[in-house]
């Protein structure tokens, strides 16, 4: 009878241990299930309060700190061993490199004598620097421009009359109006780069006296983005000499939208995607679309991106963007780029994030999908040595083409033929109609698009450039909302290449904006246009003359205001 008693005294404690060490576990998981939340609310929430609300004062900061560089640097599930094993990189913020032209200001502040600990009163003995960033809010400037008056010495005026004189107006596109080029930059680049629509501009400038309202800001907008329609068609030439074109598109909501007759009394009855005109308004949020083109040459290096307005996104329009390239077009899966293929001599490229996507997206809404899960897995496993590739050619000493191709080929092959096997397995036995179905049928209907990278050193397996450059285009559309008529879409279409391919070249957007409305109304030749396009413009001599404008004083015999009409004197 003890010996059962015993025994299951032994048990009990067992039971217990076990029940202990599960609650431990489930506490640990808790913790980092919370940590983990806190760091995706603190990269990607509305504002840093938020991460507050969720516990994140709770958790050790440098821990934190981790997490999110784990988190923004690691492929697939994010575990606490993947924490661990995870060096983080320095914090940026610790360290700031500014350029050797910024200007310093002293200041020098006065200190007061203390006692020493033998009773001694101390003695000035050096000095201690420490620099500081600062940035001052943006002020107006007044840029007075002087031209020169011609008149005819022959042609002497009649008494009561003025001679007849000429007054070019310069290489400016904004002559005859109040908008410096460089006022017309920050406008644009506030806007196309930062997301801030003209309304919220307005709604700074009138924190100033006698702002500027948003139907002025548009009308200088429209102004030139008009007078630059020959600088897009030099974009588009441009575009033809590289060999890789990654394409996107996105929706877009226009308003007025010319009906199937030409009209444009109203909004267009098309819904999104089938080219087709109906007579009643759409209910589609997005009834038109953006249509991204991003150019990477043969060693890697980017080139322009091109965005266009369009009603549709039919294989016929497809096709017009690639009439005439003869090279390589990497796309989604949008069976538009296909047809256009048909039509036309460019190589199609699929990608593989995208086939990736139709089993991850499984995932979110059942964890416990094991089948899902390996896909995932394997997908994880090629592009972790994929990346790894990346950086042999893109680093100090990239390899040369071919052996670059036949490393590439010889590391991913077996990757590739791993997912290839799996989906070939697993196709027979899937539930018909069902979501697995679907990521597997997808990568097998598309398996040579997909795998025919590796025959170009330029190229990788996804089509992340082109969704990269499109996404600020996405995000500034959550506050801009919509355009109102096609023009409007077709010159935002215009600025939001010009942005974005600075961006993508390495340029200073708003320096290369101020060169182009200060300069472009020279142009008349496809020459002149061509040498305004980013990359090609010459842009050395920009800091002189923000120079120039730094060093603007205001007049100290000046007590009237200023009156600035757009109009000459």
């Amino acid at each position: 009878m003890s010996g059962t008693t015993g025994t299951e005294q032994r048990y009990r404690e067992r039971i217990q241990a076990l029940e202990d060490e599960l609650a431990i576990e489930r506490a640990s998981a808790e913790h980092w299930r919370q940590l983990y939340l806190s760091s995706r609310q603190q990269r990607f929430g509305k504002s840093s309060e938020c991460a507050g609300q969720l516990g994140l004062d709770l958790f050790d900061e440098a821990e934190l700190e981790n997490l999110n560089d784990a988190v923004a640097n690691t492929e697939g599930e994010i575990t606490e061993g993947k924490v661990r094993a995870y060096t983080r990189r320095s914090s940026r913020n610790r360290m700031l490199t500014l350029d050797p032209s910024t200007p310093v200001v002293d200041v020098r502040h006065d200190g007061c004598p203390t006692l020493c600990a033998c009773g001694s009163q101390t003695q000035a003995a050096g000095e201690f620097v420490r620099d500081t960033l600062s940035v001052i809010p943006a002020s107006r400037i007044i840029v007075r421009h002087h031209y020169v008056q011609y008149a005819c010495a022959r042609c002497l005026p009649e008494p009561g009359e003025k001679n007849t004189s000429t007054t070019p107006d310069g290489n400016t596109l904004l002559g005859g109006t109040v908008c410096d080029p460089s006022l017309l930059a920050s406008i644009v680049t506030d806007k196309m780069q930062f997301g801030l629509p003209l309304y919220r501009q307005e709604q700074k400038f009138l924190q100033q006296e006698n702002g500027l309202s948003r139907q002025a800001m548009s009308g200088w907008m429209m102004l030139a983005g008009k007078a630059l329609e020959p600088l897009g068609r030099a974009l588009e030439r441009s575009l033809l000499s590289y060999p890789l074109w990654n394409m996107d598109e996105t929706g877009l909501r226009v308003l007025k939208v010319p009906d199937g007759d030409g009209s444009g009394t109203g909004e267009s009855g098309r819904e999104p995607g089938n080219g087709q005109t109906g007579g009643k308004p759409s209910d589609s949020a997005r009834n038109c679309f953006m249509v991204v083109r991003a150019a990477t040459d043969r060693d890697g290096g980017r080139g322009p991106v091109v965005f266009n307005y369009t009603e549709h996104r039919t294989g016929d329009v497809i096709a017009g963007y690639l009439e005439g390239f003869t090279h390589v077009c990497q796309s989604d899966g949008l069976s538009a780029y296909s047809t256009a293929q048909r039509k036309g001599g460019f190589t199609h490229l699929g990608c593989l994030v995208h086939a990736r996507r139709k089993a991850a997206d499984i995932l979110k809404t059942n964890r416990k999908a094991k089948l899902a899960a390996e896909l995932v897995g394997l997908y994880g496993t090629f592009f972790h040595h994929e990346g790894e590739l990346l950086d042999e050619r893109t680093g100090p000493f990239p390899l040369p083409d071919a052996q670059y191709l036949a490393k590439r080929r010889k590391t991913l092959q077996p990757d590739l033929d791993a997912i290839k096997e799996w989906l070939d397995g697993h196709q027979p036995t899937v539930l018909r109609g069902s979501s697995l179905e679907t990521a597997i049928n997808y990568p097998l209907d598309r398996w040579e698009e997909l795998t025919r990278f590796l025959d170009y050193p330029y190229a990788t397996s996804s089509n992340q450039v082109a969704e990269n450059n499109i996404r600020p285009f996405a995000l500034d559309r959550k506050n801009f909302l919509f355009c109102i008529t096609p023009q409007g879409a077709a010159v935002s279409a215009l600025y939001f290449s010009l942005v974005e391919s600075c961006k993508a070249m390495g340029i200073d957007p708003h320096a290369y904006l101020t060169y182009l409305f200060a300069n472009a109304g020279a142009c008349e030749t496809d020459g002149d246009w061509d040498s305004m396009i980013p990359g090609s413009a010459d842009l050395s001599g920009m800091p002189a003359y923000y120079a120039m404008l730094r060093s603007a004083k205001p007049d100290p015999n000046r007590k009237e205001p200023y009156i600035l009409r757009g109009k000459r004197q």
